[in-house]
């Protein structure tokens, strides 16, 4: 009878203390709440505004729920009841993280900008808010819907999925900007680590963020070598280590003690995945046999408990940790079950995997008995560290059950549907264009295969967000594919006097390098540090050293320049009334220049390069640094071909990247190019534009001149932005070379 009394006594007071609360917020949103139960949003909105403003008020402040019942307000209009309808809940869940006024107040402009830009997208937003905020910060925030709301201006529907976290992009932003721990953070340590744990040196690469959920959700291996996810999100940085090292851990088991592949044939997805679940417990017993230490890496994942609910998944979950965890018990006969078939079964063939198939087909069809629901579109394998299982299967004669792999092919199929489709309702001449340049393409992409390749991911400068996008681009730097080089000596004969011109031109150019020389008996000035010593020795009543003079040397000329060749589908048009494409001028210039560098003692290196999205930018080395001007540099000059985009920014930071490797004394940068960065993977006409500009800075302040000789007659040229209108000069023919290079030795002369 007390305790009742008590219970009742406390809940009036809390009744008392809320009557209070709404009593003292009264004056602040009232005037709110009424505005919006007037204008007739439905009593939805009204009630999400009534149950969370005074949540946002505790939270953050007074002022902040009317913020709040302003934005609410605001959305309604804009982009309907529905809508406004979750801004409540989502605000009262971001106040909990924001915690002051400023804070709050810009995310409510962050939604109001967007109901504002796009309507459409703020549902899509709210739906993400709440992970943003809690990975990547309100800043990062700030900048992730920044760059969605710049993609409407070209494309509104992409600009939605932007912001709902659904286009790729997005999801490679979310990743890279999130403070949990990444694959790339430690994707050295962790080679090192399963080379050193297993003996194994298979490739270790990070799940592309264009593979399914499930995939890019778990680790997975197969002949290819080994595939980690880039991230485990909801873990801090020192479980997802951990996650890491399990996850190694355990797929080296599966390498080491899974003989053989097992076939699907007739297996039902829910006998399948308890197979899996049988297999992954048989290796991790046979690796505790060697290495008992991983059994506290391990059972430290499988925390699912006895008491949770009689689904297949947490079944399957707890049977996994009665198998691994010998201090856990669980009553359940289904768990009981499984667990003695195991152990009698590995007692008497611990390295025969057959008994996994059966004894987990038999499972399987108990489950199925139970009537309890599996749905293998959703599932994903517990515990988190465990591989998806698709290595140990094969599914040649049922590919339903590996649809997220299908669905990657297929979407292949189907671009190539798409794209058969629209070539047929082209007309005849732009029909003929493209299949003129898709075999262009095609050939570069054959000639590429024959090469060894390496892959260099660059980041990007985004103008919208003032931000660099990290890890952005990936530079594909192969050597240039070879062709006779008839044509292009039969012109460099013809254009012997510019050489001699270029030759006598680069000579006299005053671009050598100065020493100082100190601690001299004569010379230009004192130097300093000498002096000092003499007066020191003096005070000390010692013979002074005489050499304290120091002059200025000439060392020699010490220029190393790389030379970069746009080899884009537009580098293919005429330069001029000759007849020549703009390429053909690029090879002849190229070869003139680095012969002649080469006569007069400058280091010359030439590369050509185009783009094909930001996950294909080409860099063709056509010469490298101390490389001789000889045949096979003018068959890999003669063999650059014009085709896909120009994408300036990467490949001006992989030029600056190999040009800081050098010791010279200068390093110059040259681009020639005909016209503007594009790229058919940016809508956006100003960015690749500012990225180049951007890296044409970085490449300044890390002390590397960078020029641009822009070729061809292009009205629309974008170079004098780009490098700074005295860093270019404008070629529309040959005979203009001389004077060019005169104006860049001149430059550096300064």
């Amino acid at each position: 009878m007390a305790a009742t009394m008590t219970e009742a006594a406390t809940a009036k007071t809390n009744t008392v203390e809320t009557r209070e609360y709404e009593r003292q917020m009264s004056a602040v949103w009232t005037k709110a709440l009424s505005r919006i139960a007037q204008a007739g949003y439905g009593e939805t909105v009204t009630q999400a505004y009534r149950t969370c403003g005074p949540m946002v008020a505790e939270a953050v402040s007074e002022e902040a729920a009317a913020d709040l019942g302003r934005l609410v307000s605001w959305i309604a209009i804009r982009s309907g009841r529905c809508a406004s309808a979750r801004v409540p809940h989502t605000a009262a869940r971001a106040a909990q993280y924001l915690k002051t006024f400023p804070a709050f107040s810009e995310w409510c402009a962050l939604l109001e900008r967007t109901g504002r830009d796009l309507p459409e997208a703020v549902e899509a937003l709210l739906e993400t808010s709440d992970r943003s905020l809690a990975e990547i910060g309100l800043s990062g925030y700030r900048t992730f819907v920044g760059m969605g709301l710049a993609l409407r201006l070209t494309n509104r529907e992409k600009a939605r999925l932007f912001l709902a976290g659904e286009d790729p992009e997005a999801r490679h932003f979310l990743d890279r900007q999130s403070s949990v721990l990444r694959f790339d953070d430690e994707e050295l340590r962790l080679k090192t680590f399963h080379a050193a744990l297993w003996g194994q040196l298979p490739p270790i690469v990070e799940t592309p963020a264009t593979a399914p959920e499930q995939m890019r959700r778990r680790a997975g291996f197969g002949r290819d070598g080994i595939r980690l996810p880039s991230g485990f999100p909801g873990f801090d940085r020192a479980d997802s280590l951990k996650l890491y090292h399990a996850a190694l851990a355990h797929v080296g088991a599966h390498i080491a003690f899974t003989r053989q592949v097992f076939e699907r044939k007739s297996l039902k997805p829910l006998q399948v995945a308890v197979i899996s679940l049988l297999e992954d417990a048989r290796v991790e017993r046979l690796a505790l046999q060697k290495m008992p230490g991983l059994r506290s890496l391990w059972s430290s994942f499988h925390t699912i408990d006895a008491r949770s609910a009689d689904l297949a998944t947490t079944l399957m979950a707890r049977l996994s940790r009665t198998l691994i965890d010998p201090e856990y018990s669980d009553a359940n006969g289904w768990v009981e079950k499984g667990k003695r078939l195991f152990e009698e079964a590995f007692a008497a063939t611990p390295n025969d995997q057959t008994f996994c198939r059966r004894i987990g087909g038999l499972l399987a069809n108990d489950l199925g008995q139970m009537r309890l629901q599996f749905d293998a579109r959703t599932y994903v394998v517990q515990p988190a560290y465990r591989d998806d299982n698709l290595g140990i299967w094969t599914f040649d004669e049922e590919p339903d059950l590996i649809e997220m792999d299908v669905a990657v092919e297929t979407e292949g199929v189907r671009l190539e549907q798409q794209e058969r489709d629209e070539a047929e309702q082209q007309e005849p001449e732009e029909q003929e264009k493209h299949e003129e340049e898709a075999a262009a393409a095609e050939k570069l992409r054959l000639r590429d295969e024959d090469a060894v390749t390496r892959l260099i991911t660059y980041p990007e400068y985004d103008h919208v967000s003032r931000r660099m996008r990290p890890d952005w681009c990936t530079v594909h730097v192969t050597e240039a594919p070879r062709k006779a080089a008839t044509g292009l000596l039969r012109s460099l004969r013809q254009e012997t006097r510019i050489q001699s011109s270029l030759i006598s031109l680069i000579s006299g150019a005053n671009v050598n390098a100065f020493q100082r020389e100190r601690r001299l008996e004569t010379g230009d000035f004192l130097d300093l540090d000498a002096c000092i010593d003499a007066q020191a020795s003096r005070r000390n009543r010692e013979i002074p050293d005489p050499r304290i003079f120091g002059r200025k040397s000439c060392k020699g000329r010490d220029l190393d320049i790389l030379l970069l060749i746009d080899q884009s589908h537009s580098t293919g048009e005429p330069a001029g009334e000759g007849g020549a494409s703009v390429l053909d001028l690029e090879r002849l210039s190229a070869a003139i220049m680095a012969g002649s560098m080469e006569t007069t003692g400058d280091n010359c290196a030439l590369a050509g390069f185009c783009s094909d999205t930001r996950e294909t930018v080409r860099y063709a080395r056509i010469k490298d640094f101390g490389q001789p001007v000889d045949q096979g540099v003018y068959e890999r000059l003669a063999g650059l071909q014009s085709a896909f985009s120009t994408r300036l920014g990467p490949v001006m930071r992989h030029g600056g990247r190999e040009l800081a490797e050098r010791t010279a004394y200068r390093k110059v940068l040259l681009v020639v190019t005909d016209g503007e960065p594009s790229d058919i993977d940016v809508d956006d006409p100003d960015y690749l534009l500012e990225d180049a500009r951007f890296a044409s800075r970085e490449l300044a302040m890390a002390g590397i001149d960078v020029f641009c000789f822009s070729l061809g007659d292009n009205r629309n040229d974008y170079s004098g932005r780009i490098f700074g209108s005295k860093n270019v000069r404008k070629l529309a023919d040959l005979s203009r070379l001389p004077g060019a290079l005169l104006g860049l030795y001149g430059e550096l002369k300064k």
